[in-house]
Parts: structure tokens; sequence; C-alpha cells
């Protein structure tokens, strides 16, 4: 019997198994940057700016001159800036390394379902994680590559090399700053489940990659927080904003719930977490590290940008992978393998089909803001003065292409702007205050969008029409204002 069991252990068929994993995360990786090389939205291409500048020598900001610290992700713009200097396109590199972040993900869930003895959970979350529409709509930004350093930071912890966890886990604080929490997940995991001297070694290593950051940051830019986070903060004030578990709760409920097709995943979530909690299995350290998540984001009350729900998808995928691990145990226990196996099938099918559907809608339906935005930002560098500056309420992809001087009217460029957004103001009225206060040569505006700011400036400053840009996508046009004195 074990002579046999060796036999086929090492047969071509099974090893040819154990290298799947490994073509289908090159297959995801070159599918999604293939259909998704040209994904974009605007909140990224702040990250880009920095990278773009970081490149060239003009420092780490995004205004030549001004130490702000508006990007979430100061590693992912120092990889960027890296890949420009290889000579590479930022926003093209952004979107491959965000696939290839995806498929390694994919991978590492893999490898914990093998570390953790569940290997269907592990397959289940190799197909589903890259593919979920949570993750894919955030191509471009630092989410994907966020996501995988803590997959691969919790791999390295469940195999106890600790030193390796210390410093994924440091380099996914350092891509995100919430990344601090997937540590102190581990932390807490360790002081409750393990009976181990505290790997010191590990610990030391740990702020030995933060603290240099935090160091320069507070003295280059007077804070280590980014000053999108107070922005958002704000924004999540205003009376048109959604905040963070109140946008939660209604993508579960407009984008599952209400979706025949992806009932099934809350089902099978439902039944992963009732599995998990009976065999307290090793998953439930990922899915307490996602609560911890959105508990934090909760308690900040940040709005409910999409991007923010990566990590709450992590740990549904992995609610996913339990429920399937516990459905395939139930059939094998009634049922051959053969039947147990084909079950397991039939259920990935059933939850892979919705994302595929919706992959294949992300396609056919870019952000309708990249191209007449782009459009924008080249008009400006190509018709503007080197040093004029432009004021814009989304400024991501005009500012990036632009290379212009940006007064931002959502405050994530001028923490003084996001300061004027309360519970009783709006964007047009922070709009016209930081008009006044930054007195930009042109306004970049979508006719009606802020009424009191074109009262104020554009008629009450004479402001003439520069330019008018249209584009099949955008449901509106785009006015260029020149408003120099």
């Amino acid at each position: 019997m074990d002579a046999n069991y060796t036999l086929a252990a090492e047969s071509p068929s099974v090893r040819l198994l154990k290298y799947l994993p490994l073509v289908w995360a090159g297959a995801v990786t070159a599918g999604l940057f293939g259909l998704l090389r040209g994904w974009g939205y605007d909140d990224p291409y702040i990250t880009y700016r920095y990278a773009e500048n970081l490149a060239r020598g003009s420092g780490f900001v995004y205004n030549a001159g001004e130490r702000v610290l508006s990007t979430t992700t100061p590693l992912y713009a120092a990889i960027l800036a890296l890949a420009k200097l290889a000579g590479a396109d930022i926003p093209l590199a952004s979107n491959l390394i965000a696939s290839a972040s995806l498929a390694i993900g994919g991978l590492a869930i893999w490898w914990l379902g093998q570390a953790w003895q569940t290997p269907v959970a592990g397959a289940v979350g190799l197909l589903l994680y890259p593919l979920s529409p949570m993750l894919s709509s955030t191509i471009g930004a630092e989410t994907a590559l966020y996501l995988c350093l803590v997959l691969l930071g919790l791999l390295a912890y469940t195999r106890e090399r600790y030193a390796w966890a210390a410093a994924l886990l440091a380099a996914a604080a350092l891509a995100r700053a919430d990344g601090l929490l997937a540590a102190a997940a581990c932390a807490g995991h360790f002081l409750i489940a393990r009976r181990r001297p505290i790997p010191w070694r590990a610990l030391g290593l740990y702020a030995a990659l933060l603290v240099p950051w935090l160091l320069f940051a507070w003295a280059y830019f007077g804070t280590p927080f980014p000053a999108t986070l107070e922005a958002k903060r704000h924004q999540g004030l205003l009376p048109v904003s959604e905040q963070f578990l109140p946008g939660l709760l209604r993508l579960v409920r407009d984008s599952y719930w209400r979706a025949p097709s992806y009932r099934p995943h809350l089902v099978v979530a439902a039944l992963g977490l009732c599995a998990g909690l009976a065999r307290r299995s090793g998953w439930l350290l990922i899915i307490c590290w996602s609560l911890l998540y959105a508990a934090a984001y909760t308690a900040l009350g940040v709005t409910s940008y999409f991007w923010y729900y990566g990590p709450i998808a992590l740990g549904f995928v992995a609610l996913l992978g339990l429920g399937g691990e516990a459905i395939f145990n139930t059939a094998r226990r009634v049922a051959a393998l053969g039947w147990a196996a084909a079950a397991a099938t039939l259920l990935v099918a059933m939850l892979l089909a919705p994302q595929l559907a919706s992959l294949r809608y992300q396609v056919t339906h870019p952000d309708q803001r990249l191209a007449i935005y782009r459009a924008a930002g080249l008009w400006l560098r190509e018709r503007t003065p080197p040093d004029a500056s432009v004021g814009a309420l989304e400024v991501g992809i005009i500012g990036y292409y632009a290379e212009r001087r940006i007064v931002d009217f959502g405050g994530l460029i001028q923490p003084e702007v996001a300061r004027q957004l309360t519970p009783a103001t709006s964007y047009d009225e922070a709009a016209v205050w930081a008009a006044d206060r930054y007195r930009p040569d042109y306004l970049v505006l979508r006719p009606g969008a802020l009424p009191a700011l074109e009262r104020a400036w554009v008629a009450g400053h004479g402001c003439r029409t520069a330019q008018t840009l249209s584009d099949a996508a955008y449901d509106a046009q785009l006015v260029v204002y020149d408003c120099k004195e």
C-alpha cells in the first residue's frame, strides 16, 4: 500500500498537478493584464505623480516644492519610480504589478490551504481570489500588492519563518499603513495560540524596516500620517457622503443578496464561518484581520470608496474556501471520492461564473472619466505655461498628465482645503474657499457641478472658456477656464 502510494505520488501526472497552481497564476496574470491593461480610475494617479516626480529627481512630492504626504502608499510610489527609471509607462506598469499580485495572492491562499490542512479551501481561494470583482476593480492601485504582501506574510508566519513574516508584513505596512493591523493580528494570534518564546529578532527586524520611514516622513513632511486620511475623514462628514460601514452593508445588499447569481456566495460564506469556528481553523486569522480592518475603517469614519473593501474581499474569499471545504468533506462522508470531487467542482463553477461575468462587464465598462480627464491634462500640459496652477475637484488623472501645480478642491493635496469640509458645508463651498486662497490660473470644471464656484470665479473673476472637451463615454462636457488676472 505504501509502495503504491509512493509510486503514485512520484508519477508524472501527480507532479503535473503540483504545477497546475503555478500555471493558473501565470494564466491569470496574463489574462487580467491583457483585459485590463487600459483600466484606470482617478485616485491611483496621485501616487503615479509622486512616482514621476521621484524618478525625475524633483523629490517625494506631488506639487514641486510642497512637502505634503498625499499618497497612502510610499512603498508603491517608490516601486513605480523605479519602473519609470527603467523606461516603463507608470500606469501600464502599475496594472501589470496589480495583475501579477492578484495571481500571487491566489497562490499564497493555495499554500495556506496546504499549511492549514484544508486543501479544498486553498483551491477555492486560488480560483476565486484573483477574479473577485472587489479586487479586480482596484487594478492600478496598490491594493493588490498590499494584500499579496499580507498573504505572503501570513504564510511565512504560519510556517514559523518569523523573520520573513516580519519583513513581508513591514513591507505591507509601507504599502499601506493599515498593514499594521495584519501584524497586530499575527501578534494577537501568537500570544493566544502559541506557547513559545517571543521572536525578538523578528520584532526588531519589523521595527528596523518601519522606523526609518517614520523618521523620514516626520522630518520631510512634518507627519507620518498621509494628508489623504484627514481629507477622506472630512469628506465622510459631508451630507452627500456615505461612510465606510453603510457602504459595506449596501455592497452586500445590492451586489450580493439582490443579485441571484451572487446569492450562493453568501450562503457558502455563512457555512464557512460556522465550519471555521467549529474547527478553529487557521483561516480565522485572515477573517479576524478583515474584521479588525473593517472596525478600524468604521471608527475612522472615512468615505465608502470601493477600493477600501479589498481586505474585506480577502476575508470573504477565506469564508468561501471554508464553506467549500465543509461541503466537500460532507460529500466525502456520504459518497465516493469521485462524487465528492464532482460536487466541489460544481460548487466552484457556480461561484466562479458570476465573477467571470463581472469581469466581462468591467472590461466593457471602463471608467468614463479616464479618457476625458487625460485629454484635459494633456491640453493643459501643451497649452499652459509650466508655472501655471490648475484647480479641479478630481485631480488624479488631470494632475498626472497636466504636470502643473494643482489646487485640489477635494482636499487631498492641500490639507487646509479638507478642513473646510464639514457636516454644514459642501464641496462647492470648499472649492470657493480654495480658489480664493490659492487663486489658480486655470479651472477644470464639469458645468453645473460646482455652481457657487462658477458664480464666484467663472463669472465673478471674468474667467474665459479656454477649451471645451467632450467624449462619447462621458455624459457631460468638461470645460477649462482661463482665470489668469
